[in-house]
């Protein structure tokens, strides 16, 4: 595919440009930057094309795939153009800096019927794989809790630590971790509780956020996020009926620690309805526990990109229906 690539910045150079160039069946035909030097690094290393005006290159270029990898303020502008160009996109996220934006671009992907997937990567990490696997082996019977976390400590002071910019950590960090956690629910979610608060940025956006989420059959889902942390929660919990699970770092890579008892093993248990203590004991049960160790390796891994290829070039359907990203700016969009 002829790709066209805008923005140079961290996420578009370090990833985006990478995974391209890795991929033989993306052709880079130019890159679209504001820096004239980040355009010369780009011809240097690569001899990739460069602009500094967008409308110039999808005019000139004419690509069949747009990659936006701008700041958030810029992705309703450039994702309309491009696909009105007749180019297809892979829109980074947050899809836009309010859930309005993101309508108005995913109106214009069902007006021109150009094909938009949202860069949605952590559904596709081999945490969430080996997670999906877990739940689905049912040892932890139904699932009714789960909790996300992403901790550190940083006096943000890039374009990330002001509204102004579209910059928070609620849209930054909280668009890939709602989506995480909502695929694996595989649920809609009907109500949303958020706090967010400025600590350690030396800017005016967010940079602490919890949200927790109701979905429609009663599951809750929890993202903690926080740049003032000291000290991390764990980065993955997973409460079911009949045991849990939870992501750990250790010294030889991610591991999940699954706890979970078979039901039928119980002991028959008598109920009480009296407002009486039965002999004043407290009534705890003896559970058979069993415990495994999972661990998480690279080759989970979903490839991101070699996935949006398919979806392209009309293999397979979406692996990121528009519509989820459209709910994702909707959670972390409501008041």
């Amino acid at each position: 595919m002829k790709t066209a690539l805008i923005g140079l910045g961290r996420i578009g150079w370090h990833f985006h440009l990478n995974q391209l160039l890795a991929h033989k069946e993306y052709e880079v035909c130019a890159v679209v930057d504001t820096s004239p030097e980040r355009l010369a690094e780009a011809k240097e290393l690569y001899g990739i094309k460069g602009y500094t005006d967008y409308k110039e290159m999808l005019k000139e270029e004419k690509p069949q795939l747009t990659v936006i990898a701008s700041p958030t303020i810029f992705h309703e502008e450039h994702a309309v153009a491009a696909m009105e160009s007749g180019s297809d996109v892979i829109l980074d996220k947050p899809m836009a800096q309010s859930f309005e934006a993101a309508k108005r671009i995913y109106d214009t992907h069902k007006s021109t019927k150009r094909k938009l997937i949202i860069y949605q990567p952590h559904r596709f990490t081999a945490e969430t794989v080996v997670a999906q696997r877990i739940i689905n082996s049912g040892k932890l019977g139904e699932i009714y809790d789960m909790k996300r976390s992403c901790m550190s400590y940083s006096r943000r002071n890039d374009w990330q630590a002001f509204k102004k910019f579209g910059g928070g950590m609620l849209a930054n960090y909280g668009a890939h971790y709602v989506d995480q956690l909502v695929y694996l629910a595989g649920e809609k979610v009907v109500e949303t509780y958020k706090i967010t608060a400025n600590v350690a940025t030396l800017g005016d956006a967010n940079d602490v956020v919890k949200i927790v989420m109701k979905t429609e059959n009663n599951k809750i889902l929890d993202v903690d996020i926080s740049q003032a942390a000291a000290l991390p929660l764990p980065l993955l919990v997973i409460y079911g009926k009949y045991g849990a699970a939870t992501l750990v770092q250790t010294h030889v890579g991610l591991r999940f620690i699954v706890r979970y008892y078979n039901p039928e093993e119980l002991a028959p248990k008598a109920v009480y309805e009296e407002m009486e203590a039965k002999d004043r004991l407290y009534p705890f049960d003896i559970i058979d526990w069993k415990e495994e160790i999972v661990p998480v390796k690279g080759e989970d891994a979903i490839d991101f990109y070699a996935l949006c290829y398919e979806y392209f070039t009309d293999k397979i359907e979406s692996p990121i229906p528009v519509e989820q990203t459209i709910e994702v700016m909707r959670i972390i969009s409501a008041e």
